[in-house]
């Protein structure tokens, strides 16, 4: 093929030195992204996962396992849709490749739904659920309470994740003298299962960790699927060490949640959850303990008291009547007094 005369190369390649604004980039992307036949009117299959609705419209991620596509259909659309949307539905979609300019991202805005039935990862991971339930797992006689006062707090989490130091500040702003030992591991991908079951496996028998927090920071669903797998809730369920999970900022969907002995929703929460304030404690427990016992002993002295009240009234209404005997005891002595002096003058020695 002959090579393209220069004034037409100019025509469609950008200048080197030309210097865009973010806007003016989003525009041309924008602009490739709607002028591409391959883009548009595309069928694509795939599972929901992460919806959620406003009042205009609905977001959702589709996933085959491997890649995610954002989605976007809009509320009154879907309204006049045959069609019922959850996490774990598997759907066809026919639509168009949009690129959102102010946002910079590539989603699927669907014109059409068609429902193909549950996903194959959400009934797998229901399977699952089911199973564990059935064997206890989920139980909570199963859970064991961390210590209040740890001395040694063991963290299982990516090394390069932010949710290593939002637990580090929380523990520490309890209590700084709480040492934490973090086992670095993969919180996502086909290697995190094995990975976040080693690292509990590994604080686990360290006989010197009092409790163990599993977590990582916020994701879809896909990218928590980890925390939805066998191996790593019986790393969790077998552990001796008390569990607490911190697995970004869901809810107890995940599998790993059911099967710890604690589970918090941010790692700052599962931070401050597992080493309590002494301060508080003091507060909370210590001191009301106190001021019962105050109460007790001001009770009990006011009874006391009260006895010895009775004990004394009882004591005079049964004396005998007359002058108090102390009084007949003086008498006597000033007798004898008398009677020695009348003797001594009787006999001249006085």
């Amino acid at each position: 093929m002959a090579d393209a005369p220069d004034t037409e190369r100019q025509a469609v390649e950008p200048d080197a030195k030309e210097v865009l604004s973010v806007s003016q980039l989003n525009d041309r992307i924008a602009s490739v992204v709607q002028d591409t036949p391959a883009l548009n009117g595309v069928r694509c299959i795939g599972e929901v996962t992460d919806l959620h609705q406003s009042s205009t419209a609905l977001y959702f991620t589709l996933t085959d396992g491997d890649a995610e596509l954002p989605c976007m259909l809009w509320a009154n659309r879907y309204r006049e849709m045959d069609a019922d949307l959850e996490d774990g539905t598997e759907v066809i979609l026919e639509g168009d490749i949009d690129y959102w300019v102010e946002g910079g991202k590539i989603d699927l805005k669907p014109w059409e739904v068609i429902v193909v039935g549950d996903g194959d990862q959400a009934a797998a991971v229901e399977r699952l659920r089911s199973e564990l339930e059935e064997r206890g797992w989920f139980d909570d006689e199963q859970k064991q309470q961390p210590a209040a006062f740890p001395e040694r707090v063991g963290v299982v989490t990516s090394l390069r994740g932010d949710a290593r130091y939002d637990i580090q500040n929380a523990i520490h702003e309890q209590d700084p003298t709480v040492d934490i030992l973090v086992k670095d591991a993969t919180v996502q991908g086909s290697e995190a299962p094995t990975s976040i079951a080693n690292g509990i496996h590994h604080l686990d028998r360290s006989e010197d960790v009092d409790a163990i927090i599993v977590g990582r920071g916020g994701g879809s669903d896909s990218n928590l699927q980890a925390f939805n797998t066998e191996r790593v809730a019986e790393a969790i369920f077998t552990a001796n060490t008390p569990v607490v999970t911190a697995i970004g900022h869901t809810d107890d969907r995940l599998i790993a949640n059911q099967v710890a002995d604690v589970a918090t929703i941010t790692p700052t929460a599962a931070g401050e959850y597992i080493v309590n304030s002494r301060q508080e404690f003091l507060a909370s427990e210590i001191e009301p303990l106190e001021q019962q016992l105050d109460a007790a002993y001001e009770t009990f002295q006011q009874k006391h008291e009260h006895e010895q009240e009775l004990a004394e009234a009882v004591d005079e209404a049964t004396a005998p009547e007359g002058l108090p005997p102390i009084y007949y005891k003086v008498a006597i002595v000033v007798l004898l007094l008398l009677l020695l002096v009348i003797t001594g003058l009787w006999l001249g020695v006085i």
